[in-house]
């Protein structure tokens, strides 16, 4: 991946903002998402660089309970310390049982040092028996609606990173205020959108979007630059971009290309991408998330989605 020299403006220039959707908060345009720096810097270095994000204008980050086996949550209550009324905090909760999702919740509340959270993600929704079990409203969204009648939870939300079809019944079936999906560049090289459901329907219902795995789970890293896809996300149509990452210097690249606010690809830019995204996506190393094998096995046996 290019490097390119610090931009002067990152500390200046004004970190563009957008409502997220009815929780009254304007978010940042760029969420840090809660990898890489989890596992792979030190403790120390995992807080500088979450401190950084927020003297840089990044007011929301997200997490989940199950990233860096905690790590995530920890270093970021320790991070946000003295700061945490000018960030939106989201989390996940994985386990759909009742009794598990209030264990998992709890220990997140520990972790992040808070006796509440703003959103609470149903992470990774999958097939339509997940759903089905979600919706029953016995195990993890009872456990979150009680919690949120607590006043422990503010909103609550829903993360996908495939079978989308679930993320749109899910939207219509109930009263959610947040989506968080996968909505990069990649998924267009892969042909496998979201966007062109998803976001009349969360406008219509009020519901926020957040897109992640616009950095490919780090494989960006092996692109020749990270520039187009984030100019590609910026103009996609959600709220904001979640993105991951392991070092200062990439985040203050990052925050100064979303500050001056570059302008979007063109459908020949875009197509002339797809071939790095799919070449760059191909092995995976330790870590990282290959979450588009889903989209390759869909094409491989002409699968639903």
């Amino acid at each position: 991946m290019r490097t390119l020299p610090q931009d002067d403006n990152t500390r200046t220039l004004p970190m563009p903002t957008r409502p997220l959707g009815r929780t009254g908060w304007n978010v940042s345009r760029l969420v840090l998402g809660g990898v890489k720096w989890d596992t792979q810097l030190a403790e120390a270095d995992a807080v500088r660089l979450l401190r950084r994000a927020v003297e840089l204008g990044v007011n929301a980050i997200d997490t989940a309970f199950i990233y860096g086996k905690g790590q995530s949550e920890t270093r970021l209550g320790l991070a946000l310390e003295g700061v945490r009324d000018r960030v939106f905090v989201s989390t996940k909760v994985s386990d759909r049982s009742y009794d598990g999702a209030r264990r998992q919740m709890d220990e997140s509340f520990r972790r992040l040092r808070m006796e509440r959270v703003d959103l609470m993600f149903m992470h990774a929704l999958d097939n339509e028996d997940d759903l089905k079990s979600i919706l029953g409203r016995q195990g993890v969204l009872r456990a979150i609606e009680e919690y949120r009648a607590a006043g422990r939870i503010r909103f609550v939300g829903v993360s996908s990173h495939w079978y989308r079809d679930s993320l749109w019944r899910m939207m219509e079936e109930y009263p959610l205020d947040a989506v968080l999906f996968a909505g990069g560049l990649f998924n267009q090289a892969y042909d496998y959108d979201y966007l062109e459901r998803t976001l009349p329907l969360a406008r219509r219902r009020g519901i926020a979007t957040l897109s992640m795995k616009i950095f490919a789970a780090g494989r960006v890293k092996h692109a020749a630059d990270i520039e187009p896809y984030l100019r590609y996300g910026l103009h996609s149509g959600v709220d904001a971009l979640v993105i991951g990452c392991d070092n200062v210097a990439q985040l203050e690249r990052t925050v100064a290309i979303v500050k001056r606010g570059p302008p979007p690809l063109t459908p020949e830019e875009q197509r002339a991408l797809y071939p790095e995204c799919r070449r760059i996506t191909q092995s995976w190393d330790t870590g990282e998330y290959n979450w588009v094998s889903h989209y390759i096995a869909r094409t491989a046996s002409g699968g639903a989605s």
